[in-house]
């Protein structure tokens, strides 16, 4: 995070921090499949067998293969491996998430990871039309560096100047930092040619996607709007009616009181982490500077 991050920024909750529910997702990924394989060879299906029965069936492969698995476009990016490389991919996940969110609000950060791995597997499906592109049989790729090749990019889009600060007195530029994730990443590829295209692909979706967001649209919302429905549908009733009859009561009986300090910060960190620092007003930003010192 920036300076200002560093010094102001507290971690939101689960509920309001997109960059931690991927994290989780991921995790959850490579243990399940991780679980089903190690399943799988306990009652002596051979590891061939026990090789193609999980990660054949999300990893994306060659043009044929894709054509008969269409849905690995998706299921690539939330598997990985090994456990070294989820933990880094991880780490950088976090790294850029981070910085994005604490700029644009945490409700663009899955949409936007989820449309990079999709057009990363796109690309990397189409670029094998290509006759020099098409991967040998056999080959597999897993891992989400699309998705967070996307986030990077919308992170360098949105402030390229930006600086994570690792104490006060220490800092990163985070276009250091930007390239030498794509330096691993690439040394990674074996400059495949349909790897590499996945990681442009993602790369230029985090770019478009800032690009549409600062233009006045916003192509994630349908994702919490499609949530909050489901929400609401399958909430019952009573819950409802209560939440309701609790906020009538706190407007008729403490219309008058005063917020305590820490719920006020605690309002304006919520704020920070939906619309970013810029999004508070002058009084806002003076009252967090406060209460930080």
């Amino acid at each position: 995070m920036g300076k200002q991050g560093f010094r102001k920024f507290q971690i939101p909750t689960y509920n309001r921090n997109a960059v931690i529910q991927l994290v989780a997702a991921n995790g959850v990924g490579f243990v399940a499949v991780k679980l089903v394989w190690i399943t799988l060879i306990i009652y002596a299906v051979p590891i061939p067998r026990a090789h193609e029965l999980t990660f054949d069936y999300i990893g994306i492969a060659n043009l044929a293969v894709i054509k008969e698995r269409w849905w690995t476009v998706l299921s690539y990016g939330w598997c990985h491996r090994g456990f070294w490389e989820w933990l880094s991919n991880m780490l950088w996940l976090y790294c850029f998430g981070s910085v994005v969110q604490s700029l644009i609000g945490y409700k663009q950060i899955i949409p936007l990871f989820v449309y990079g791995i999709i057009l990363g597997g796109l690309a990397f499906a189409g670029v094998q039309l290509i006759p020099m592109a098409l991967l040998p049989v056999g080959t597999l790729v897993m891992g989400a560096q699309a998705g967070i090749m996307a986030l990077m990019a919308a992170a360098i889009t949105l402030s390229p100047k930006y600086r994570v600060y690792l104490s006060d007195y220490f800092s990163i530029p985070l276009m250091f930092l930007a390239a030498l994730f794509v330096a691993l990443m690439l040394l990674n590829t074996a400059m495949n040619i349909a790897s590499i295209t996945m990681l442009l692909a993602g790369a230029f979706m985090g770019f478009v996607y800032i690009k549409i967001l600062q233009a006045g649209y916003k192509p994630g919302e349908w994702v919490y709007r499609f949530y909050d429905k489901m929400d609401t549908a399958l909430t019952p009733s009573e819950q409802i009616n209560k939440h309701r009859n609790r906020n009538a009561v706190l407007q008729a009986n403490g219309s008058s009181k005063v917020v305590t300090s820490q719920q006020k910060i605690d309002q304006l960190l919520d704020k920070i982490n939906q619309k970013g620092y810029d999004g508070l007003t002058a009084e806002e930003k003076e009252l967090l500077k406060k209460a930080s010192e």
